[in-house]
């Protein structure tokens, strides 16, 4: 759990786990249920887990990307939030983007104060994590549960704790800053011809697919 500050304890039948603080004993993760629970107990087959933990009615969670959902980065009750990566652009809502990051940060109010913890599950297959609001459920198609929680206390804290864990953002060199465009290969010829003629000097130039011959990878388009 990558800190002392985190106990973690569990029943054998049925099986469900918690975790809380060692500090003041507050529940970050608990995933037993009953009758009351709008939600079922642990699930475990080969292409399908299912799990849940109950939530307090204070916590503000965020995260749960990459995709584009209209409140932005904070996860609203009832809401779904698939993770299942496109190659799309962000320009449309409600849509999966590039990268999957199945990590959620949790806000509390503690004694007027907010503390923050984070919950990783460490699985690359497709799911659904479904947010009511006093609980949350994955159901994923695949995979393990192999859950990472980072105890911050802060929200830098949770992202130091959460990088220490996956790799932090690899510095770019001050050479690699060049000018980024999306232009057809005509457009791209006709660019070069202009920087040139301006003697203005741009030592890197990233161009995307735009160029390709009907987008496809390793071709050049034709020109008319």
């Amino acid at each position: 759990m990558g800190s002392s500050e985190l106990v973690f304890s569990y029943t054998a039948d049925p099986f469900a786990f918690a975790v809380k603080r060692k500090s003041n004993g507050q529940i970050l993760f608990n995933s037993s249920s009953d009758e009351s629970d709008p939600y079922s107990s642990l699930v475990f087959k080969d292409q399908y887990l299912e799990i849940s933990t109950k939530l307090p009615n204070d916590a503000s969670l965020y995260g749960l990307g990459e995709n584009t959902q209209p409140h932005g980065i904070k996860l609203h009750p009832g809401d779904p939030y698939t993770l299942y990566t496109l190659d799309v652009s962000a320009i449309n809502l409600n849509t999966d983007l590039y990268g999957s990051h199945p990590v959620y940060v949790d806000l509390r109010n503690v004694g007027g104060q907010g503390v923050a913890h984070a919950v990783l599950l460490l699985n690359s297959n497709g799911m659904d994590v479904f947010y009511r609001g006093t609980s949350l459920t994955y159901k994923v198609i695949g995979g393990v549960f192999d859950f990472y929680f980072f105890s911050g206390p802060t929200p830098l804290a949770v992202v130091d704790q959460y990088t220490a864990l996956i790799g932090r953002p690899a510095p770019m060199p001050y050479w690699a800053l060049g000018e980024f465009t999306n232009l057809s290969l005509r457009s791209l010829i006709l660019f070069f011809y202009l920087i040139t003629v301006a003697n203005n000097q741009i030592i890197i130039l990233f161009v995307d697919f735009f160029f390709f011959w009907e987008r496809g990878m390793f071709s050049v388009a034709q020109l008319d």
